[in-house]
């Protein structure tokens, strides 16, 4: 299987404190297919649950993974 070459991330914001928060999507809610059913619900959705709904997405954008400067490794993006 070919390693993907780009990540896709999404830049949120905590709204109570303004604090801002990148991470990286799932490859489950970055397919064409999803994306073409409505997928900013669902990274909605995502968001929601993870963070308890605390934080709100603001933008997701696409990164190719030879400009990621390993801030994900904390958080076990190892491979990143």
């Amino acid at each position: 299987m070919m390693e993907e070459q780009f990540v896709v991330l999404c830049d949120c914001m905590r709204p109570s404190t303004g604090t801002g928060l990148t991470i990286p999507l799932p490859p489950e809610l970055t397919t064409p297919a999803v994306i073409g059913l409505g997928g900013a619900g669902l990274v909605v959705d995502y968001i929601g649950n993870e963070f308890d709904w605390q934080f709100i997405p603001m933008e997701v954008r696409i990164v190719p993974r030879d400009q990621l400067n390993g801030n994900f490794v904390e958080f076990g993006f190892n491979d990143m």
